[in-house]
C-alpha cells in the first residue's frame, strides 16, 4: 500500500514539475507601458539614437569569413561618417600590408585590390557593393548598421506598409514589411535605446534568406554599440562576422579619407554596367 502511494505521489510531483517548467519556458515579456505603436515614431527613434554621432573609427576589427568551403580571417580598419562615407582597409593577420581598400563618399565608391592591381568603381548601391563585399547592403546602410541603426535602403527597396508589433518572446519591437516574394523582412529593436539588434528576412515558408545579428553591446558613454556583428546569407553560402576590439566616436574624420583615385598602372573596372 505505502509503496504504491509513494509512487503515485512521486509521479504527481514529477508532472507538477514538468508543468511548472513548461510554464516557465512559455513565459512572455509584455510590452512596456509607454511602448511605441506608430511605425513612423519607431523609425524616428532609431535614427535619433545616434543623431549626435558624426563619425566613428572601428579599430582592430577581426573579420571571419565562411563561404564556398573556405574559411578566411583578416584584420580590418573601418571608418564611417554620416550620412554615407565609408572606408574599409583589409590586412592579413600579423601583417601591415593592405590587401584591399574600399572607400565611398556617398556618391561613388572605389575599391583597389593590391594583388591584382584592379581598381573597381561605381555607385555605392547594394547591388554594386555586393559584387565586391558580401554584405547585401548599400554604402549608406553599412554606415547605419555600424552605428547600431537600421539598413533603411534594404528595408525600403520594395514599396509596402510597415507593421509594428511587440515580440513577447524576445521582449523587442518588431518592425516588418512584406516582400514581393511573399516573405517578410523584419527589424528587431530594443525599447530602452531603440538600437537595432537583428535584421531577418524570411521566405514564404519562413526559411531564412538573410540574417544580421549583434552581440556584446558596450556602453561607450556617447552611445551603446555592439562588439560583434554577424551576417548570414544562405543562398550564397556566406557566413561572416565582425569582432570589434575598439570603437572611437566623433573623431572628426577628414574627407580625403573617403576618396581613392586609381593607383598608377591599375586596371580600372566600372561595375555600373
Amino acid at each position: 500500500m505505502f509503496p504504491g502511494a509513494f509512487q503515485r505521489c512521486s509521479l504527481a510531483l514529477l508532472l507538477t514539475g514538468i508543468l511548472l517548467l513548461a510554464a516557465a519556458c512559455a513565459k512572455t515579456i509584455p510590452p512596456p507601458d509607454n511602448a511605441l505603436e506608430d511605425p513612423a515614431e519607431l523609425r524616428a527613434a532609431i535614427d535619433q539614437r545616434y543623431a549626435h554621432i558624426d563619425d566613428a573609427r572601428f579599430k582592430e576589427v577581426t573579420l571571419e569569413y565562411f563561404g564556398e568551403g573556405e574559411r578566411v580571417r583578416v584584420r580590418q580598419l573601418i571608418l564611417v561618417q554620416k550620412p554615407a562615407n565609408l572606408r574599409v582597409q583589409t590586412r592579413l593577420p600579423g601583417s601591415d600590408e593592405i590587401l584591399n581598400l574600399l572607400v565611398s563618399n556617398g556618391e561613388t565608391f572605389a575599391m583597389h585590390q593590391r594583388d591584382t592591381n584592379d581598381y573597381y568603381t561605381g555607385k555605392p548601391t547594394r547591388e554594386n557593393i555586393n559584387r565586391l563585399l558580401p554584405v547585401d547592403l548599400s554604402g549608406a546602410d553599412v554606415v547605419r548598421v555600424m552605428l547600431g541603426g537600421a539598413p533603411w535602403d534594404r528595408f525600403d527597396r520594395e514599396p509596402g506598409t510597415d507593421t509594428l508589433d511587440w515580440d513577447r518572446r524576445r521582449g523587442l519591437y518588431r518592425l516588418s514589411r512584406q516582400t514581393s516574394s511573399g516573405g517578410t523582412l523584419a527589424l528587431f529593436v530594443r525599447h530602452t535605446d531603440f538600437a537595432v539588434t537583428e535584421v531577418l528576412e524570411q521566405g514564404p515558408d519562413e526559411q531564412t534568406l538573410y540574417r544580421y545579428t549583434t552581440e556584446g553591446w558596450r556602453d561607450l558613454r556617447e552611445l551603446v554599440m555592439p562588439v560583434y556583428r554577424r551576417f548570414v546569407w544562405p543562398d550564397r553560402d556566406l557566413d561572416f562576422s565582425l569582432d570589434v576590439r575598439e570603437t572611437q566616436l566623433n573623431i572628426s574624420l577628414q574627407q580625403p579619407l573617403f576618396e581613392l583615385p586609381p593607383p598608377a598602372g591599375s586596371r580600372i573596372i566600372d561595375v555600373n554596367g
